[in-house]
């Protein structure tokens, strides 16, 4: 058994869900899957001029900041990460793609009309910092949306072995990478904290056992990460495969991860436009 490492190495890209992953890409693609619907209704809702300027900060696939691109076409989408691999093909002349440490990187005060993360900041360390930052490169009326997921439904499981699993999985990412997977339920205030006005907020709870979109996403994951917790001592091979046979009984069924969206606006010398304090229960 390899312990534990008593701090987690600098990057997402040197742990479990590094794009170097050979099934990262279609992990990521179970994201999009099971959340772009959500994303981009959230999106809707703030009335996106056709010429905003955007970005998306860790893109990773790339399928928000494709469908930014298509929905400003006057404007111009920046798409970041620490490793772009996944964003290449055919992109359009205004779908401009940077390599970016978003820790330490940075972009000009007031730059952006929209700026969007999601399963980004949960996994920094420094997430509250870097939120700030990003905060001051909206423009005066612009917005910041964050989408994180959180363990909050697991922790009320009634099936002890997958809530087992689930939470040593998410003591695995906080070990490894410096994930907090209970740092999303705090939201919105870490944005009114960085100085963002007209917060809203919306929490969908998926499902594993169904088949759903995230059900997909979280067996995905499971998969990627089983074999560090194993070696970490989070997981015993008779447990692993007791899961497996579980997901696999028609009648099971439970809530998984919830993914918590939330988003204010930096603000404006006049503004009418609000979005207002919204929760949403229930998957989307």
């Amino acid at each position: 058994m390899t312990p534990l490492p008593s701090r987690p190495p600098r990057t997402y890209q040197d742990g479990a869900l590094s794009h170097a992953v050979t099934s990262e890409l279609g992990r990521l693609q179970a994201l999009e899957t099971a959340r772009d619907a959500t994303t981009i209704d959230l999106i809707e809702r703030l009335e996106p001029r056709r010429d905003w300027h955007c970005l998306e900060l860790g893109a990773g696939a790339g399928s928000i900041a494709r469908w930014l691109a298509t929905r400003c076409p006057l404007g111009q989408v920046t798409a970041t990460d620490l490793d772009t691999r996944f964003l290449s093909g055919d992109l359009p002349p205004h779908l401009h793609v940077v390599r970016h440490d978003v820790t330490r990187d940075t972009f000009p005060d007031g730059t952006f009309d929209l700026i969007h993360a999601r399963a980004l900041l949960v996994h920094l360390p420094d997430r509250d910092q870097v939120l700030k930052r990003a905060a001051q490169w909206l423009r005066p009326g612009g917005w910041l949306i964050v989408e994180d997921p959180d363990v909050f439904p697991v922790e009320s499981s009634p099936n002890a072995l997958f809530k087992q699993v689930a939470l040593g999985g998410a003591q695995l990412l906080a070990a490894t990478i410096g994930t907090d997977l209970r740092w999303p339920r705090t939201m919105p205030a870490p944005l009114t904290t960085a100085g963002l006005v007209n917060p809203g907020l919306h929490i969908a709870v998926g499902t594993v056992g169904d088949g759903a979109p995230d059900d997909a996403l979280w067996r995905a994951t499971f998969d990627q990460v089983r074999m560090a917790m194993t070696q970490h001592g989070l997981l015993a091979a008779d447990d692993a495969a007791r899961l497996d046979r579980l997901l696999d009984q028609p009648d099971f069924l439970d809530v998984c991860l919830a993914f918590v969206s939330s988003w204010a606006q930096r603000p404006a010398i006049s503004t009418s436009r609000s979005a207002g304090v919204r929760i949403d229960h229930g998957a989307s």
